[in-house]
């Protein structure tokens, strides 16, 4: 599964905590806040959420993304210390079926007049 995961910290005592255990958990800093993991396993993913739990605090801020979770993209979030989760389906999205069927133009028409009386 790849697993990235985005730091917001709030102080410099919770974020040298996170990067270590990033660091010893096997992941690669790509960008200055952001580390990612190709082949990480879902328990230890949910270890390390256990353990950014136990290191962060109401203002640090946590975004992990995760494909494929059982064939669907899931975006985790610790924000104000509460954990929160939205699953995406990986799937096309299915066209709205339309109400009125639309007539084609006929563009070298005359324009119709109507007489008021």
């Amino acid at each position: 599964m790849f697993v990235s995961i985005v730091l917001e910290p709030g102080s410099m005592d919770s974020a040298r905590n996170i990067v270590n255990l990033l660091t010893q958990s096997g992941f690669m800093k790509v960008q200055k806040t952001c580390w990612e993991n190709s082949k990480i396993s879902e328990a230890e993913l949910t270890d390390i959420k256990k353990e950014i739990d136990r290191y962060t605090d109401y203002y640090d801020n946590v975004r992990i993304y995760q494909y494929p979770l059982e064939g669907k993209f899931v975006i985790t979030e610790l924000k104000e210390k509460k954990w929160r989760r939205c699953v995406l389906n990986s799937s096309a999205p299915k066209p709205a079926p339309s109400e009125k069927k639309v007539r084609p133009v006929n563009v070298g028409a005359k324009p119709r007049t109507v007489n008021k009386k």
